[in-house]
């Protein structure tokens, strides 16, 4: 029987190759995975851009790159509604509220505070103190000035004891004389004595005089420690604190405290408010105003023109008027700021039926005549072309017959380039 013949060995070995055993190396992995990613971020970015441009996202957030922040930026103003004298105005202008009489009240010495009597709010009288420094060595020094007072007044009552006694001798001395029972020497000593007593009596007075000066002196020195209100007022700012050093005139500032407390006639505001030298002819002084102050949106306040400052503005090119509110109440502060409406003079223009009429800054309306309209922005930052029927065109403001309400946004002066449902961004 014949047995088959054994395999050859070498023919049956296999050797596996390392990359028939293995995967891909870990240095391999990291590369493929970085490239996947900056090929994801490539066409994030693109599908951005793409997507802007489209207008189906708004460029507002601000971890956008600025590169691809391409949004036209306008500047908007809302469109108002008036009433009343108001809508009959002649010009309006912008301002902030004001006292009358406003004023930072510190000492007229240098010291340091002891005591103060008011708050922030705290209404004073004039000649109320407001506060006190500290002048423990100024009352020592009066109390000298005082005994200084009693000792000369004292030597004067001295003196006029001295002088009556003198006086009578004279009398004696002059009987004897007349009766030849005294020489003219004699007598002539005795009179010499009475007069020089009467003369010193003249210069104690004096020193009487100059010891109370020096009491008036020292107590006036005492009153400069003490910080009063010149005016009726309200407290409405309190600079300092107990303890600390101020010096007079506003010369602390620099260094500390230059004033106590800052004080307002609150009874009596007034907007200073700048008008255009295109329009200072139509506000004449005296004329009456309306006066709305954002913080009162549905009050009217009265006012009158107190005054046209004669300096004008060279950069800002307008007029500075101050416009004196009537019928103030305690909802007005000072620096608040507000509209001044100036009114025609009675009998000038009759008034007007409407309720309410509407109107816009007239550098948002572009067209003439019957093609005149307006770019309104929506809540969505797109801007869409509205028609408007204008009205009169008075102090940089136009009245909307049709085509608003009040209250939308619009832009002012539009760029030429905008374009229906166009996305933009407002400009602060």
């Amino acid at each position: 029987m014949n047995t088959p013949a054994p395999r050859d060995a070498l023919a049956t070995l296999q050797i596996k190759r390392r990359d028939e055993r293995r995967g891909p190396s870990f240095l391999g992995r990291l590369v493929q995975l970085i490239g996947l990613l900056v090929l994801l971020a490539a066409l994030g970015i693109g599908g951005f851009v793409f997507a802007q441009r489209q207008g189906w996202v708004a460029a507002s957030d601000e971890w956008i790159p600025q590169a691809i922040r391409t949004l036209k930026q306008v500047r908007v103003t809302k469109v108002t509604v008036e009433t009343g004298r108001s809508a009959d105005a002649v010009v309006v202008a912008t301002g902030y509220l004001e006292s009358y009489q406003q004023a930072n009240i510190g000492a007229r010495a240098a010291g340091r505070i002891e005591k103060i009597n008011v708050e922030e709010g705290t209404r004073v009288q004039a000649g109320e103190v407001i506060a006190v420094l500290d002048h423990k060595d100024i009352d020592a020094a009066l109390a000298g000035t005082k005994a200084a007072v009693l000792r000369a007044e004292a030597e004067l009552a001295e003196q006029e004891v001295a002088i009556a006694r003198a006086k009578k001798d004279l009398e004696r001395k002059t009987k004897l004389k007349e009766s030849s029972a005294l020489t003219e020497s004699q007598f002539d000593e005795t009179n010499f004595q009475y007069q020089a007593m009467v003369a010193k009596r003249g210069t104690l007075e004096a020193a009487v005089k100059l010891a109370q000066a020096k009491v008036l002196e020292t107590e006036q020195m005492i009153e400069n420690m003490i910080v009063r209100a010149p005016f009726t007022a309200t407290v409405i700012n309190k600079t300092a604190e107990v303890g600390e050093s101020i010096l007079p005139g506003g010369m602390g500032e620099a260094s500390g405290r230059g004033s106590v407390v800052m004080i307002a006639d609150l009874d009596r505001l007034e907007v200073d408010c700048d008008v255009k030298e295109d329009y200072i002819g139509r506000v004449l002084s005296g004329a009456p105003t309306e006066v709305a102050v954002d913080a009162v949106p549905n009050r009217r306040y009265h006012g009158l023109v107190r005054k046209v400052i004669p300096m004008g503005d060279r950069a800002r090119a307008t007029i500075k008027v101050k416009v004196e509110i009537t019928d103030a109440d305690a909802r007005l502060f000072p620096n608040m700021s507000a509209k001044v409406y100036f009114l025609p003079e009675p009998g000038e223009k009759p008034p007007e039926a409407k309720e309410k009429r509407i109107f816009c800054d007239s550098a948002a309306i572009i067209g003439t005549g019957a093609n005149r309209a307006v770019w309104q922005l929506g809540d969505d930052l797109r801007v869409r072309r509205v028609a408007i029927t204008g009205g009169e065109d008075r102090d940089g403001r136009t009245e909307i017959l049709e085509g608003l309400k009040g209250g939308e946004r619009v832009v002012v002066d539009p760029s030429p380039e905008l374009h229906e449902e166009q996305l933009v961004k407002v400009r602060d």
